[in-house]
């Protein structure tokens, strides 16, 4: 069931991120449902990950 709540990333983050994991031809905006469960699971692990990075680099600033 899909939830009605905002997004914290854009969907230009989301492809890109889909991407950078070899997922992006079958995505699109709005639209990930071309990914198996671990694919999306991999998708929300990776984009942590890169949110983690970008936090330590600020805070090193």
């Amino acid at each position: 069931m899909a939830r009605n709540r905002p997004s914290l990333l854009s969907d230009a983050t989301k492809l890109e991120l889909a991407r950078a994991q070899g997922a992006g031809d079958r995505v699109s905006p709005g639209d990930y449902g071309g990914l198996t469960s671990k694919e999306a699971g991999n998708f929300v692990k990776y984009a942590l990950t890169v949110a983690e990075q970008t936090l330590a680099e600020g805070a090193q600033q």
